[in-house]
């Protein structure tokens, strides 16, 4: 039990330090941090269903779905970005927004595990 959580523990630190490494990327080419994270979003559930199709049974899945992918990927940014464009009065900007992300994530997810189940990995 004490080897899951130092497991998940790395996963998540890893996946924080690179989540802040696509913050940094993005403002380093002065795009909008929504669209960081949006990618980031996308990104983590095709990675977290391509880990799933492929390493159902690996020891290490927790460390890289529950760590990495929930330390890299970003709802409460996200939360917080649509709430952000509410408040400056951009609905139609937040709820498009809002539904690619929702939409996108479970589709590449889905793509993730498809493909996962697919290749050897």
């Amino acid at each position: 039990m004490l080897k899951n959580f130092l497991l998940i523990g790395l996963g998540g630190a890893v996946g924080a330090m690179l989540r802040y490494g696509i913050t940094l990327l993005f403002t380093a080419l002065s795009w909008s941090s929504n669209v960081g994270t949006f990618i980031t979003n996308i990104l983590g559930s095709f990675v977290m269903g391509l880990l799933v199709g492929c390493f159902s049974q690996s020891p290490w899945l927790l460390m890289a779905t529950v760590g990495l992918c929930g330390g890299f990927t970003t709802f409460s940014t996200f939360s917080m970005q649509s709430v952000s464009l509410f408040q400056s009065g951009k609905y139609g900007l937040a709820i498009l927004y809002m539904a690619a992300t929702a939409i996108l994530c479970v589709l590449f997810a889905a793509l993730g595990w498809w493909l996962g189940h697919r290749v050897s990995c």
